[in-house]
């Protein structure tokens, strides 16, 4: 349950609280600056956030550290020179100056106009570029094999996902994650292969996987690859 504390000397503190069958509190932040409290079943609120109160300047330091982190890989990772991946093949960005396109692949190159200035800017136009190729791509396929499946998907989203690349619900929606497009078209595919399988096989079972190995003989490999490569289309600091 997310939840907030707010002491006069360090502010405001935003946590998950989860409660178990252990005798001790205690808390933990995480890389991406989540902060999780587990407590036992029985403790009180007021005991939780005395607690808290306790524990807040050095939340608050251990946030801090994170976010000068962030700052400091954003100044690396957004800069002229750095590596991106667009459907498999490595792309060195260039921070040129442009006639018309903020963002243009050209000649073994990702450029992108010198008007985003900062990291952060070259961060959003460089997503919003990819996000439409996204759709574009994985649209595009999911036509090819929602025909060779024989099941049709209600809507399909491209989505900003930090730990899976496709869901599909149960009211026959499919979510897919836009870093895909930086993968090799036959990832692609086998994601979309993945997803579209779930409109019959809601789970993982062997009729699942024998129906995904029916459209895709080699998937294993391809699912080996993804496993191995993700770290190359990482977007945010881990």
């Amino acid at each position: 349950m997310r939840r907030c504390f707010y002491d006069r000397q360090t502010g405001a503190v935003f946590y998950d609280l989860q409660r178990g069958k252990r005798e001790t509190i205690e808390v933990a932040i995480f890389s991406g600056g989540k902060v999780r409290v587990k407590a036992p079943y029985r403790m009180p609120e007021t005991a939780i956030r005395r607690f808290l109160k306790e524990k807040a300047p050095w939340v608050k330091e251990q946030l801090e550290k994170i976010e000068k982190s962030r700052r400091e890989w954003m100044e690396k990772r957004f800069q002229d020179g750095s590596v991106f991946y667009y459907l498999g093949e490595p792309l060195k960005l260039s921070i040129k100056k442009s006639e018309g396109e903020t963002v243009w692949q050209r000649d073994g190159q990702l450029l992108i106009d010198q008007t985003a200035a900062t990291p952060q800017k070259r961060k959003e136009q460089l997503e919003k570029w990819y996000r439409i190729r996204a759709k574009e791509n994985i649209e595009s396929r999911v036509k090819v094999f929602a025909a060779k499946i024989g099941e049709s998907p209600n809507k399909v989203t491209i989505k900003a996902q930090k730990t899976r690349w496709g869901s599909c619900s149960s009211l026959g929606n499919l979510n897919f994650n836009w870093r895909l497009i930086m993968m090799p078209q036959k990832i692609i595919d086998y994601v979309v292969v993945h997803e579209l399988c779930h409109l019959k096989e809601m789970n993982h079972s062997s009729a699942f996987w024998n129906r995904v190995e029916e459209i895709m003989p080699d998937y294993r490999n391809r699912r080996k690859w993804l496993k191995n490569n993700a770290w190359k289309v990482e977007w945010e600091q881990i």
